[in-house]
């Protein structure tokens, strides 16, 4: 319903549902509940035949298999457990009812319920239930973080120095319709806010990614677009664990050392959603190996397409000169995305300076976002103007 493609791989205590992109809050709660409600209603009618059909094997036994996979997987599937459906639920429940001031105490609730059921589950003597919590914290620690922050009176962690923290990040659509009073319209911005579509935002990653990384706009047909649409992105178990363990310097050499572009997708994808890109900033901010220019580049382009335009304009802020004149102009397009018409200026001026570059029509289509403006129209002049004469 959504365009998404997802695969399930059968691995450690049981199968992951991998899509590769994050859904806005309304959609997701939507998948998440999909699962149950259909194993739920399976397991009632096997229960209601099950009088009727023969005692033993093979067919007594499948049926009581049946029941006890679609009927209390189902149930515990929905509790508020990190990791679960229903620990993704129950945050993006938080989200819509708060917007995005939600998130946190929506994870610690399910930080909080994930440790109390745990508890409960050994003290009824249900040890198997508390090792799959304990199982799944490994791999989705955010909730346990966001509850141990607000025990702790809240911290924001550490600031990369001379980059501003994210602002929340303004859509176009957003501002256009507030403007107009148009309700449903405000609410598509802010869904819009958590990421694109899928199709739309791996295309947008396909052709950022061959513009920037391969020098030649032209080459974005070599990664076959269509084909990035439909496949979905590999399993990265590594890089899971280590966003888990918040090792941030492997991340950034994982990064680096990726040729997949989807894999390359996936990754900026996961730092995002453990809110960890603030960290990877300050790593790669540190880190002076010859990889750091192509881990951030890779991290630009990828927030980018995922809507994460300020934290974009940060790792800009890092790279700087040294990303060339393709981060430069990616630059541009972000700061034209959040309406700032000086930086898009200074980027496309930076640009002329280390280029020649021809742009994209994507890089036209998000500076055209802005509107008219004169510091960005002359030099838009003279980026083509230098591109001709070359």
């Amino acid at each position: 319903m959504y365009n998404i493609h997802p695969e399930i791989r059968l691995w450690g205590m049981g199968g992951l549902t991998i899509s590769g992109f994050v859904l806005p809050p309304r959609k997701s709660v939507l998948v998440s509940l999909a699962g149950p409600f259909v194993g739920i209603p399976v397991a009632i009618a096997v229960m209601v035949l099950r009088p009727w059909l023969p005692a033993g094997d093979p067919i007594g036994v499948t049926a009581g298999d049946l029941i006890f996979v679609n009927l209390w997987w189902g149930i515990l599937n929905l509790l508020p457990i990190a990791g679960l459906d229903g620990g993704s639920i129950a945050t993006n429940l938080f989200v819509l009812a708060m917007d995005q001031r939600g998130r946190a105490p929506g994870q610690a609730v399910v930080g909080l319920c994930s440790v109390v059921i745990a508890i409960g589950a050994v003290l009824i003597g249900f040890v198997y239930l508390a090792v799959v919590i304990v199982f799944f914290g490994f791999f989705n620690p955010e909730p346990y973080l966001a509850l141990w922050r607000i025990a702790g009176g809240g911290t924001r962690g550490p600031r990369v120095s001379g980059v501003p923290w994210p602002r929340p990040q303004p859509r176009a659509e957003a501002r256009t319709d507030a403007k107009s009073g148009d309700g449903r319209g405000r609410e598509r911005g802010r869904e819009r806010s958590v990421a694109m579509a899928a199709a739309e935002s791996r295309r947008a990653f396909g052709e950022a990614y061959a513009e920037t990384l391969t020098g030649d706009v032209g080459e974005a047909s070599a990664l076959d677009l269509d084909e990035l649409e439909r496949r979905p992105g590999p399993l990265l178990p590594d890089v899971i664990g280590m966003v888990s363990r918040r090792d941030d310097p492997a991340v950034a050499s994982r990064l680096a050392t990726e040729t997949d572009p989807l894999a390359v997708l996936g990754i900026v994808a996961r730092i995002v959603e453990s809110g960890r890109v603030l960290q990877l900033l300050v790593a790669l901010r540190r880190e002076e190996t010859g990889d750091r220019t192509v881990a951030l580049l890779k991290l630009q382009v990828g927030l980018h397409s995922l809507g994460r335009f300020e934290d974009s304009l940060a790792a800009a802020s890092i790279l700087g000169r040294a990303g060339g004149a393709r981060s430069a102009v990616l630059e541009a397009r972000s700061a034209a995305r959040t309406g700032d018409c000086k930086r898009t200026a200074a980027a496309l001026e930076r640009a002329v300076a280390l280029g020649p570059i021809r742009l994209s029509d994507g890089a036209l289509g998000d500076i055209a976002r802005l509107g008219p403006d004169k510091q960005v129209a002359e030099a838009l002049a003279r980026l083509r103007s230098s591109f001709l004469v070359n």
